[in-house]
Formats: C-alpha cells, sequence, structure tokens
C-alpha cells in the first residue's frame, strides 16, 4: 500500500491512502489561511477521517469541520475531553455524510473498515492505533516521555511508566507508521530514540515540535540502533511518501 504524509504544523499532519485521506490533530494556532486551502484540495471528495487526541490549543480547533464541506463524507474521531456539541453546532447544516464518534482510554472502534484502539495519555486525552487494511498506524497525540527538568522524581516516573508500557504493548504489534513525539525542551526529547529503537516503525514520524523543525535534523544526525525511515520535514506542506 502506498501512502502520502503531508506535515502542517506541530502534530497536525494529512495521511492519504486511494480515497481515504486521514488529518490528525488540525490546532487552533499555525495554521493559515493559505494552508487551510492546501487541506481542502487534499480532502475534496474525500472519505475524511478526523482524528482529535485531546483538547489543548495546540492539537485542537473546533473548525476544524470546516473541512467536512468539501469530502465526500467525514468521520470525527474525537477524544472524550473534546467539545462535540460545539463542533456539531459548528457544522450548521447537520448531514448524514458527517458522524462523530467520541472514544475514551482503552477502547476499541469499527469505523466504517477501520479499527480504531486508544490508550489513555500520561498528559491528555488518548493515542490512536488505526488498522487499515492490514497496516497499522500509531498516533501518540500527547503520549510521549515527558520528563521535565522542574518535576519531581515522582511525577517524572509515573509519566515515563506510562510512556513504557504502551510502547511494550507497540513492540509487540509490528507498526508500519508511528507518529511519535520530539521536543527538545525535555532530556529525553519526548522519548523519540527510545521508541524507534524498541518499536521499530517501519517509518516515524517526528511531532511536537511547535514549529521548530530544526529539530528533527538533530534526529536525523543522531546514532539510532534501528533502520525506521524517519520523515525529514522542513516546513509545512513538505510530503513523505510510503510504501507499506
Amino acid at each position: 500500500m502506498k501512502v502520502c504524509i503531508t506535515y502542517w504544523y506541530h502534530s497536525c499532519f494529512i495521511l492519504e491512502s486511494d480515497k481515504k485521506v486521514m488529518l490528525f490533530d488540525y490546532p487552533g494556532r499555525g495554521i493559515d489561511d493559505s494552508l487551510d486551502e492546501k487541506i481542502n484540495s487534499l480532502v475534496k471528495d474525500s472519505e475524511l477521517y478526523v482524528f482529535i487526541s485531546h483538547s489543548h490549543g495546540d492539537h485542537f480547533s473546533p473548525d476544524v469541520v470546516k473541512f467536512s464541506s468539501k469530502a465526500e463524507k467525514t468521520n470525527f474521531i474525537l477524544a472524550d475531553d473534546v467539545p462535540v456539541k460545539r463542533m456539531i453546532d459548528k457544522t450548521h447544516s447537520p448531514s448524514s455524510n458527517v458522524s462523530f464518534t467520541e472514544v475514551k482510554p482503552d477502547e476499541s472502534h469499527r469505523i466504517d473498515d477501520l479499527k480504531v484502539r486508544t490508550w489513555k495519555s500520561n498528559d491528555a486525552g488518548v493515542a490512536f492505533l488505526i488498522y487499515l487494511e492490514g497496516k497499522k498506524i500509531y498516533f501518540a497525540g500527547d503520549l510521549a516521555k515527558w520528563n521535565w527538568p522542574e518535576w519531581d522524581e515522582q511525577k517524572v516516573k509515573e509519566h515515563v511508566e506510562v510512556f513504557d508500557d504502551v510502547v511494550e504493548e507497540l513492540e509487540q504489534e509490528g507498526i508500519d507508521i508511528a507518529f511519535s513525539n520530539m521536543d527538545e525542551r525535555l532530556p529525553s526529547w519526548a522519548g523519540p530514540i527510545e521508541f524507534i529503537e524498541r518499536v521499530k516503525p517501519k517509518y516515524f514520524i517526528p511531532m511536537h515540535t511547535f514549529g521548530n523543525e530544526s529539530w528533527i535534523d538533530d534526529l536525523i544526525g543522531s546514532e539510532i540502533k534501528a533502520d525506521s525511515e524517519i520523515f525529514h520535514y522542513e516546513k509545512s506542506g513538505d510530503r513523505f511518501f510510503c510504501d507499506i
């Protein structure tokens, strides 16, 4: 299966596969009208699946509903902290071609021919594992190896344990594409190298950069004991082609 991944900002990406299009964590900042026009061109006449991992403003804007007007059919898959009613109200004209599925941690859902599994994040909301035509796509949301220097030892331990537990499960899954966090403000960078070396996804998509795309240079330049191919994006709109 051939797919194309487009980077927009922070943790917002589009994954295209045949007529299916997945839009992840469209944020309330960092994307302007010109990027919206490009997103519209990609979702036009598609089966659109919009995944929102949680309600933080760098991962969610209720305005994401606007893309449903261009798609043939839209499925919103939303963590249960996302204000669904506010989104439904923004659609203005309820349509049988738009559906909303609220998900909680540790659930499995069948949405058309997709299977979606969730984990509880160690920050907010959920992480997703999406099964698409026998392939496995992981999207972390804000689940990461958070070890902020100002935190006490116990708080760090609790957050790292959640990350480790999910990574341990993913090691057994055989992940094709993994979207996971990289944030150079943390001593661990939020765990991208450990994630790659343990999970060994075929393709690794670093995210959570707040527009600091140069961080990806440091990840590419690191010694990583795994053969995962890394999406080395430099600006909004950069594309990455995968064969999974």
